[in-house]
């Protein structure tokens, strides 16, 4: 209980109570003594006293009982000077025990009883026989003062016990109010946490798909702040998605605030009122994109690794008559004299057996699991020699630019391989291309190993394009053989890294390979 907050009403209610009281008989034509005056003036004068003590005092306990004794006598004062027994004041007595037992709890309500009593009776005791001066309204028979001093006694103790009774109510009341208020705080404070700690992403709605809850992991899966989440719906959330009728669990690819694609498993479970009536929705779901991709690369790996095994055998197949023939047509053309066009034939013979060779070589080169050796290297110093070499390949021209921002990084890689996953990788970025532009290659050191990346400002992937990515003979290209970047991804998984793609069709291509340490 705040016994201050009590003193300071205390105040308000003697100076409004006592300025009523004293105001009725203006209305009523009763007799009012001229010392009234003054006891207005001694009530407003110690209300500024007692307001003073407030703010200067902290031990409003014994404030407290400076206030109901002193008031106790400013009653007794009253009743003296407005009729004694037949006094309207008298009834004051009541409201101070009242208060008492509030700011003052059991023993407050008590004493102010007892000392209300005791005031009480000696004033009337000593009105009657004279011993104080009364106003001209007192004056009764004895018989009458003892039962009126008697009923008010009465009275005093009877509003001392139940005001302590409703008072000591009001407070274990009060103090479990507080304790269950408390505990309710705790328990949505706990189960806000418990909310907003869960992996998974979680959406409460009401029957029309409004949005009332809206998680931590739902802002990070979906890209919206709860904020924003809690004036939509679950269609313009998930958009295509609807509120269901019933319990359902589905996975479906739906795209974030930021458009990009992610695939979501969803479950929906109604909240009943009871076994008929439906509240709304909660909405769980969890963000399967990078499983789902990783599902995707498993399938595609084994699928060129089933091509691959079936494939060798056929390319050496393939290579063995093809060196005979080329060999068997060397000779022939060695010993033939040929005019001008037979000439222009054989040199397009020549050149196509060996691009077919060509062919056949990068093809088994991609068919052949990769077993890398790998040594601590520095990535830095092997791309930049890699990009020397680059700036000689047939594919560059003087309308090409080559840019580098090489951080010292080091990572375990078998020098060779990486070699032709850059000198891939540029090639790739020169043909997207054609017309000019300029390619960028980082190397930026990571915690566990680095990060390259290859940015050209070329033609880029679409979706279909992005689809066949590595599968082996798909090229974007003309005249490529769609395995430079299947050999790419073989040699980087080969080194337990990561290759992925940041691409917008007309807006170029970003490659980002991850490799570690380990």
């Amino acid at each position: 209980m705040d016994r201050k907050k009590w003193l300071q009403r205390l105040i308000y209610v003697r100076l409004f109570v006592f300025s009523v009281f004293i105001s009725i008989p203006l209305f009523t034509s009763k007799y009012i003594p001229g010392d009234m005056e003054v006891l207005l003036v001694a009530v407003a004068a110690l209300s500024a006293c007692w307001w003073a003590l407030l703010r200067l005092n902290t031990s409003y306990v014994a404030q407290s009982y400076a206030q109901i004794a002193v008031d106790l006598l400013l009653i007794t004062w009253t009743v003296n000077r407005t009729g004694v027994a037949d006094s309207y004041f008298s009834s004051l007595y009541f409201l101070e025990i009242a208060i008492s037992s509030i700011l003052l709890e059991r023993r407050g309500a008590f004493l102010a009883g007892t000392l209300s009593s005791v005031l009480h009776f000696a004033h009337l005791d000593l009105a009657y026989f004279g011993k104080i001066p009364l106003t001209p309204q007192g004056g009764q028979n004895l018989t009458d003062l003892q039962n009126i001093i008697g009923l008010n006694i009465f009275g005093f103790c009877s509003v001392a016990f139940l005001s302590n009774f409703l008072a000591e109510s009001l407070r274990t009341t009060g103090v479990e109010l507080k304790k269950s208020t408390g505990q309710v705080a705790f328990l949505q404070a706990f189960s806000g946490r418990i909310i907003d700690s869960m992996g998974s992403g979680l959406i409460t709605t009401d029957g029309d798909g409004r949005i009332y809850l809206f998680n931590r992991a739902a802002e990070e899966i979906t890209g919206l702040r709860s904020d924003d989440a809690l004036r939509m719906t679950i269609g313009e959330v998930f958009p295509g998605i609807l509120s269901p009728t019933h319990s359902e669990q589905f996975a479906v690819w739906t795209k974030r605030q930021d458009d990009k694609d992610i695939y979501l498993k969803l479950s929906a479970s109604p909240v009943m009122i009871d076994d008929k009536d439906t509240a709304g929705f909660v909405w769980c779901f969890d963000d399967l994109t990078e499983i789902r991709l990783l599902e995707r690369q498993v399938r595609q790996k084994e699928q060129m690794a089933a091509i691959g095994a079936m494939s060798a055998g056929i390319a050496h197949e393939i290579r063995n008559p093809l060196a005979s023939i080329a060999g068997s047509f060397n000779l022939l053309h060695n010993d033939l004299k040929l005019s001008t066009d037979q000439n222009r034939l054989a040199e397009i013979i020549t050149r196509e057996t060996e691009r077919l060779n060509r062919t056949i070589n990068e093809f088994l080169a991609f068919a052949r699991l990769p077993s890398p050796q790998p040594r601590r290297t520095d990535l830095a110093a092997l791309i930049a020699e890699a990009v020397s070499l680059i700036r000689n390949s047939p594919e560059v021209t003087p309308a090409h630019a080559i840019e580098t921002q090489l951080e010292p990084a080091h990572a375990m890689v078998d020098e060779g391989m990486m070699r032709q996953v850059f000198y891939n990788l540029a090639t790739n970025a020169f043909k997207a291309m054609p017309d000019g532009g300029t390619l960028r290659i980082y190397v930026e050191a990571r915690a566990d190993g680095a990060q390259i990346r290859f940015e050209d400002t070329g033609i880029g992937f679409d979706d279909a394009e992005l689809k066949n990515l590595y599968v082996p003979f798909h090229s974007s290209f003309k005249n490529g053989t769609g395995l430079g970047l299947p050999i790419v991804y073989q040699i980087v998984t080969a080194h337990n890294g990561t290759i992925g793609l940041k691409t917008r069709k007309g807006a170029g291509a970003t490659f980002s390979i991850n490799l570690t340490n380990a």
